[in-house]
C-alpha cells in the first residue's frame, strides 16, 4: 500500500515493535483454544 507521495506505507517494524509480545500472544491462544477445547470435551461427556 503506497500513500499520496507514492511511498511504501507498510513497514514491519511498525507493525510487530516487539516479537516478545508476537510470542505471548501466541501462548495466550493456544492456552485459550485448549481451555475451550477441554470445556467442549467435558461438557459434552457429561450429556
Amino acid at each position: 500500500m503506497t500513500d499520496t507521495a507514492g511511498n511504501d506505507t507498510q513497514q514491519v517494524e511498525n507493525l510487530q515493535p516487539d516479537s516478545g509480545d508476537g510470542l505471548a500472544d501466541a501462548i495466550a491462544a493456544v492456552a485459550l483454544i485448549t481451555i475451550f477445547v477441554a470445556v467442549c470435551i467435558f461438557w459434552i461427556s457429561s450429556q
